[in-house]
């Protein structure tokens, strides 16, 4: 039984494109299948760092807040980078 998973279409460039079939040959898959491969790991190892840069952040505001400096660590919504305002 297999996850269910959800449709996403995209399109590359043609040299990108001729690179994703031969991995796929190499390794013996179909290129929407070596696509989904590469593509999971680029966002696993991403929302890795992200994850990682999320946790020291809210670190250092408790470390700041235990000796008295105080601010808020936030994620802005619009550009989904880290910002840190000052209370």
């Amino acid at each position: 039984m297999s996850l269910e998973k959800e449709d996403l279409r995209l399109k590359m460039l043609p040299d990108m494109m001729e690179r994703l079939r031969l991995i796929a040959d190499v390794r013996g898959n179909d290129y929407a299948h070596q696509a989904i491969v590469l593509l999971e790991k680029a966002i696993m190892g991403d929302y890795h760092e992200v994850s990682l840069m999320l946790e020291r952040a809210n670190k250092n505001r408790k470390k700041r807040e235990s000796l008295g400096i105080l601010g808020r660590v936030g994620v802005n919504p619009d550009s989904h980078i880290l910002e840190i305002k000052k209370a």
